[in-house]
């Protein structure tokens, strides 16, 4: 396995707010929380795994706070 080419913080930017744009034209609010979770897996800090896992334990909560 290759070992991946670490993100600068602008290549980070950029790739966050494209991320952001797309979600926004689907409707979906992308929440500060969730752009974190992204930030942190593309510095590699988070598997893909574990950003996915947070995201999922993030949009249970809110749905609960929204019941």
């Amino acid at each position: 396995m290759t070992r991946a080419k670490k993100l600068t913080e602008d290549q980070i930017d950029r790739m966050i707010a494209g991320a952001t744009v797309g979600h926004r034209m689907a409707g979906m609010e992308p929440s500060d929380y969730g752009i974190e979770i992204g930030r942190r897996q593309l510095r590699g800090e988070l598997t893909v795994e574990e950003a996915v896992e947070l995201a999922i334990a993030e949009a249970q909560r809110e749905h609960r706070e929204f019941r």
